[in-house]
């Protein structure tokens, strides 16, 4: 068995797929990249598309829940003209239905993917002057003014990229259902 080889096995294992399951799976993600749904970072371009693989490949078998989850991201119609020429295909429309909100992120764009404000241990700047909340998932559950104030502080600092807020919600299919929910963002 190659090295090649040997990845594939453990990251099939990991995933928890069958052999056949994972080659499917494998050729319909292939697939999306080629037909440009699918982005080089692992970010579906459509919901629609987002929630096939996870139904046909991640969602519950057999009765047991795998613990794998839909994250999803959005910001501020205010940020979006920054974002859009990016990574947000003109084509999409805007994501305002209710789910389950984890929190928010400072997040920067770069060619090859997002970087979060914690890649680069801003968050002990931060720290100095402002008070965060992190939550579970050391997700910031300040508010949406704190955080875009946060936002402002670090600009130019780190990464060459511009600092956004983003909320970050749990968009697996029925999350949002028994689950207080932050709102439409």
């Amino acid at each position: 068995m190659t090295n090649d080889e040997r990845q594939k096995e453990e990251y099939r294992k990991r995933l928890g797929l069958e052999k056949r399951e994972f080659i499917d799976f494998s050729e319909e993600t292939l697939r999306l990249l080629g037909e440009d749904r699918l982005d080089t970072d692992s970010r579906f371009v459509s919901k629609q598309d987002a929630d096939e693989i996870y139904r046909r490949y991640f969602s519950k078998q057999k009765g047991v829940d795998r613990g794998y989850r839909l994250i999803g991201i959005a910001l501020e119609e205010a940020h979006l003209p920054s974002m859009e020429d990016r990574i947000i295909p003109k084509n999409v429309a805007s994501r305002t239905a209710e789910r389950h909100f984890l929190g928010f992120d400072i997040l920067g764009w770069d060619i090859s993917g997002f970087h979060t404000y914690l890649c680069n241990s801003l968050q002990k700047e931060l720290m100095k002057r402002f008070k965060l909340k992190p939550g579970e998932f050391g997700l910031l559950k300040n508010s949406k003014e704190e955080v875009e104030a946060f936002a402002d502080a670090i600009q130019n600092r780190g990464e060459p990229v511009e600092w956004i807020p983003f909320a970050v919600y749990d968009d697996t299919p029925a999350a949002a259902e028994g689950s207080e929910i932050h709102g439409k963002i």
